[in-house]
């Protein structure tokens, strides 16, 4: 069903106006600009971690149209902060020039409009790195959230695994509660309410099914498949626990502050003001923006030390339910356990496993968060 086959930049524009199928669109980038290899990889059914970044800069929409818009302003001659600021003394000029002297209101707007312009190019702060800088900053954004879904998506399935580990255990207890029932060993009142826990989990069963789908076709749309489409998606890598004990948030801020989006373009608009009071508040910007991306490294590390905590923690929570599930199964075999007890066991040891994998794949998010801070989208305030 994959995927694209390759255009140069003059085509970019038809492209995204085409109204067919996502598989007909196109990739972003001319063909020398990878390896045929890197092309077969992009390219093929599978939805690997390592590639959200690649695929949303060749297949996602919104990227393709910025790029078209970076194009567009430099064919238009919006590079500078000047070429921007004369559009607004252009528009000054051509309302002055509607003053006629033949009606005192008209005149007035006229002269108000144009003040207005004056000012308005007085205070232009854009120029082409404004806007490119604003465009990685939302390309780097889609990337985090492809990112982000791709952890929720498995984050869900393990979910959904355990939702029907315990229906299935759930289940066996109510037929258990009915043959009571019928022995006169448990009451009407036992039954109901096996026969609604049951019915519960099979609502999150169907609620948890339906947010995967949500979650899935969001993924794939944002890379460029199609909602329909059924590529393969692999697992997320394992953490790297090397990587984590080798973070260091004071040495990082530099680094955050360095590559921030937001830092930089409010930068590059103080390079760019001339009005005294654009400067003053631009300057003021900077300084804020410098002390939260800051604060903002030192909260996201501490956000890692604390999923790691809690995989570990759950992480020995179901070692010790290993060795009580070696017991059940001992049990079982010299037939001093019940087939109702094993279940119950069973299912616990499934919801340890399931939890010690939820908190792994938080663990992961809140290392990705802090990596995708450290280059460039540490929240700035502004």
């Amino acid at each position: 069903m994959r995927k694209w086959k390759q255009i140069g930049a003059f085509a970019l524009a038809a492209v995204l106006t085409f109204s067919g199928p996502a598989s007909t669109v196109w990739a972003g980038s001319p063909e020398f600009s990878r390896t045929s290899e890197e092309w077969a990889k992009l390219r093929d059914n599978v939805m690997e971690y390592d590639e959200l970044k690649d695929l949303i800069h060749e297949y996602n929409v919104t990227v393709q149209k910025n790029q078209l818009d970076i194009s567009d302003k430099k064919k238009d001659d919006k590079v500078t902060r000047d070429q921007y600021a004369q559009y607004y003394r252009d528009a000054a000029f051509d309302a002055r020039s509607n003053v006629s002297g033949d009606d005192p209101v008209a005149d007035a707007q006229a002269q108000v409009a144009a003040a207005q312009a004056e000012e308005a190019a007085d205070k232009v702060t854009e120029d082409i790195t404004v806007h490119q800088l604003t465009y990685d900053q939302q390309e780097a954004g889609l990337v985090a959230s492809a990112q982000s879904s791709m952890i929720s998506y498995f984050q869900q399935k393990l979910e959904l695994e355990s939702a029907k580990d315990s229906l299935e255990y759930m289940e066996a207890q109510y037929q258990a509660i009915l043959v009571k029932q019928s022995a006169g060993m448990a009451t009407l009142s036992d039954v109901l309410a096996a026969k609604e826990g049951v019915q519960s989990t099979q609502a999150s069963i169907e609620k948890l099914t339906g947010s995967i789908e949500e979650t899935r076709q969001k993924l794939l749309v944002m890379l460029g498949w199609k909602y329909s489409d059924t590529p393969e998606i692999r697992d997320i890598p394992a953490v790297d626990f090397e990587h984590i004990a080798a973070m260091n948030p004071e040495t990082d801020k530099d680094a955050a502050l360095e590559k921030n989006y937001t830092f930089k373009i409010n930068k590059r608009k103080l390079e760019n003001a001339v009005a005294e009071l654009t400067k003053e508040t631009l300057k003021r910007t900077v300084l804020s923006n410098e002390q939260n991306i800051k604060s903002e490294i030192v909260k996201n590390y501490q956000a890692v030390q604390q999923a790691k905590a809690s995989y570990e923690q759950a992480k020995g929570e179901f070692e010790l339910e290993s060795k009580n599930m070696e017991t059940a199964e001992h049990k079982q075999q010299i037939g001093t356990l019940s087939r109702l007890d094993y279940m119950k066991q069973k299912n616990v040891y499934n919801t340890k496993d399931n939890s010690m994998k939820k908190a792994q794949l938080t663990l992961f998010q809140a290392v990705q968060t802090y990596d995708n801070a450290v280059n460039g989208l540490a929240s700035a305030g502004g």
